[in-house]
């Protein structure tokens, strides 16, 4: 997959990469949010919650930076570009301790997932603001990737 994967960045037009960004930031946003918002006990709801602000955060920090660069670019983007950034269902159920790990799984799968996007990226733009961004963003990916699968119901 990496290999079709970075060829297929290579062939998007970089204001369409930034979109792609943007949305998983979104989804990763709504995602955390819902597990705050479901949290059975408050160091859920203090983690989920927080990690819901950072994915805001970046999300704030992409659309600026899309918004200097590419203010005229509109997207709409497809499942495939989507997948890019995301795995599993949009919607997130945690109502037991299997579907939490399942949860759990497509959040570590999804941040390694968009990590490596971020990597993608920082290789074929390794200087500069972007550089430096999708770099920091690639290491926070594989970080929370990491540390979602340590948290237990």
């Amino acid at each position: 997959m990496p290999d079709a994967f970075r060829e297929r960045l290579k062939q998007m037009p970089d204001a369409k990469k930034i979109a792609v960004a943007i949305y998983g930031e979104q989804v990763a946003s709504y995602r955390y949010g819902l597990l705050a918002n479901k949290a059975l006990n408050d160091r859920h709801h203090k983690i989920f919650l927080g990690m819901k602000q950072e994915e805001t955060d970046h999300e704030t920090r992409l659309r600026d930076l899309a918004q200097k660069r590419f203010p005229d670019a509109d997207f709409v983007l497809s499942d495939k570009d989507k997948e890019m950034v995301i795995v599993g269902r949009r919607m997130l159920e945690v109502t037991d301790v299997d579907s939490f790990n399942k949860a759990m799984q497509f959040l570590h799968d999804t941040e390694k997932r968009t990590g490596l996007f971020y990597q993608v990226m920082h290789e074929m733009l390794p200087d500069g603001e972007l550089g430096d961004f999708f770099k920091e963003m690639a290491d926070e990916c594989h970080e929370h990737g990491e540390s979602l699968l340590a948290i237990k119901p």
